[in-house]
């Protein structure tokens, strides 16, 4: 079902949990590229005081890198697929204790970033990306690099040892933490308020959205997925828009 015939009822029934690249941003050349745009924070602060604080930034990225794209204001995020959660101004106010999960980079971890770090600088075009708990190869600039990517990530997975896994992604291989995902993180905020009892709305434009979509969808909730066709076709997403600038208009309507 194409997003644009469907109508949210008031903001102020719902849950919003909300992807950042590809989602509500445009995907960049480079993983630190990416911008929000005129108007965009704007838009999410005024959506989530339509829906009393319910609004969370779901996203691969690290919470203290989404602080950096929105400055001046402090929204609820789940970084790196749900291993670190902070809760936003409207929830607890500034200063109140953070929380974050997960236990810090073991010396095995550490070994295997930088093991993934100097096999990058002899692949052209592929990027390396530290997000602290997490680490990543991006090969957009360089897709005949994508089995030479997937090989190193795997001996770095070796390296890491228990406890983390590779996260597959739209020209890109992540190594994260195991053990929680894009919908154990809505299920933990879903729990408690002001998410508590509303329904819930995901979007998302890759394959580790499809475990927001799969809760979702439990939850009698509402999954879209952005992107073209060919590439959203086997998405659990019940609505999808093509790109990041339709889902930011239709988003500003319900806002």
């Amino acid at each position: 079902m194409p997003a644009s015939d469907l109508l949210l009822p008031s903001a102020g029934d719902w849950a919003f949990f909300i992807d950042l690249d590809g989602t509500l941003l445009d995907l960049a050349a480079s993983p630190d590229a990416v911008s929000p745009g005129e108007g965009t924070q704007d838009m999410l602060q005024t959506l989530e005081a339509a829906a009393s604080g319910a609004l969370a930034l779901i996203t691969g990225r690290p919470v203290a890198f989404v602080d950096s794209l929105f400055p001046g204001y402090r929204f609820t995020v789940a970084g790196l697929h749900g291993t670190e959660l902070r809760p936003g101004e409207r929830i607890a106010p500034p200063g109140a204790a953070e929380t974050f999960a997960g236990e810090a980079p073991t010396a095995a971890f550490r070994h295997g970033r930088d093991l993934v770090r100097n096999a990058a600088q002899d692949l052209p075009g592929v990027l390396f990306e530290d997000k602290g708990r997490a680490f990543a190869l991006h090969y957009r600039q360089a897709p005949e690099h994508r089995a030479e990517v997937e090989q190193i990530m795997e001996r770095a997975l070796i390296c890491a040892g228990e406890g983390y896994l590779l996260r597959p992604g739209k020209c890109v291989v992540e190594l994260c933490p195991a053990g929680a995902d894009k919908g154990t993180a809505i299920r933990r905020l879903m729990a408690e308020p002001p998410f508590a009892g509303r329904i819930p709305f995901a979007a998302g434009d890759d394959v580790t959205d499809e475990a927001m979509f799969r809760v979702v969808n439990e939850m009698n909730g509402l999954s879209l997925r952005i992107g073209e066709p060919e590439m959203t076709r086997d998405s659990l997403a019940m609505a999808k828009l093509p790109s990041p600038a339709d889902f930011r208009t239709w988003m500003r309507r319900i806002a």
